[in-house]
């Protein structure tokens, strides 16, 4: 085996060791019969490990900023596309869906994407139903209203679900701000 080889398959054993993806000493017996009875420098080792985790870190950061641009420009399609107006509310629809899917995978790990994604999903849900409203309901405020309510229940009910006080309180606030201005303005 080359040195190259044996040095990344001893780096692995270390980052095992380190993440506690192994029990330690199954680790030790690994790292003892790879290395044949030579010292293992544990300095390469760390600075390996360390740039497994960076370049990882790397790729969520990309990953994070990439669903965030998709958001946008969903968001921004559903403003401002106004022929075909089917499109953007088919492609919304099914990012949300999508972001849901992963975000329940994501969740068994409490990975930090889970939150973003229903944040996500949650304002596409927004502009979808502003969408709705502009092309099929544009003369009947009362639907707009219905429509904010509806987004806001749903806030609120999965803020109490999931255990998500961020849409709790959203779904909460919104709901009280429509009910006011229902009272202020309609009667």
């Amino acid at each position: 085996m080359s040195v190259q080889r044996k040095q990344i398959i001893l780096n692995e054993i270390a980052f095992w060791k380190k993440n506690k993806l192994l029990p330690e000493h199954y680790c030790d017996f690994l790292t003892a019969l790879y290395a044949q009875g030579e010292e293992v420098a544990d300095d390469r080792k760390e600075k390996h490990t360390e740039a497994v985790l960076a370049k990882e870190k790397k790729n969520k950061n990309l990953l994070y900023v990439g669903l965030g641009i998709v958001t946008i420009l969903l968001i921004a399609s559903l403003i401002l596309i106004t022929t075909a107006a089917f499109i953007p509310i088919i492609a919304s629809g099914i990012a949300i869906c999508s972001f849901l899917y992963i975000a329940s995978k994501l969740a068994k790990t409490k990975s930090v994407m889970t939150p973003i994604l229903f944040v996500f999903s949650a304002l596409l849900l927004l502009g979808i139903s502003f969408k709705v409203w502009d092309v099929y309901f544009f003369d009947y405020p009362s639907v707009l209203i219905g429509l904010i309510i509806a987004n806001c229940l749903i806030w609120l009910f999965s803020g109490l679900l999931l255990k998500l006080v961020y849409f709790s309180v959203s779904g909460i606030v919104g709901t009280v701000l429509i009910v006011f201005y229902m009272f202020r303005f309609y009667l």
